[in-house]
């Protein structure tokens, strides 16, 4: 560690603005507060979204079995899909359509997506367990 001589002492900095020494009149900054009319625009809810453009050259039939949990073997990916949203992650299984995964938690999430693209960069056959919500809660990759 260096040692300093009372000489080598620097003026505090100047805060720009500022004309007087006297720093107790100073504002805290702050974010600008906007008006009510901006305030709608910045908070309104998102609606979940999904992916909505089937892959070249495979046409997929959306169907759902409503109040069915279904183990489905034997299975590839064909397609991912993701967004800067939470929790929003969905795989194209190929021959049955886009499937979200399931978003109960976030780790829970992430071990499904990690899976999903292992299977997918490697072509690797698939069994998966789909909900009555129509999302993959529990996925083994061969």
């Amino acid at each position: 560690m260096a040692k300093r001589n009372k000489n080598d002492e620097t003026e505090p900095q100047k805060l720009a603005g500022v004309e007087s020494d006297d720093t107790s009149k100073l504002i805290e900054s702050r974010p600008k507060d906007l008006p009510i009319e901006e305030i709608g625009l910045t908070t309104e809810e998102m609606n979940e979204t999904a992916p909505i453009i089937p892959p070249p050259g495979e046409f997929v039939e959306e169907s759902y079995t409503a109040g069915i949990t279904a183990w489905h073997n034997s299975q590839n990916i064909s397609g991912l899909w993701s967004i800067n949203e939470n929790r929003n992650s969905w795989a194209l299984i190929a021959g049955v359509g886009w499937r979200k995964l399931a978003n109960g938690s976030d780790s829970g999430i992430v071990a499904l997506t990690m899976l999903a693209s292992h299977a997918k960069q490697l072509q690797s056959k698939i069994n998966y367990r789909e909900e009555t919500d129509a999302m993959i809660h529990e996925m083994y990759v061969w």
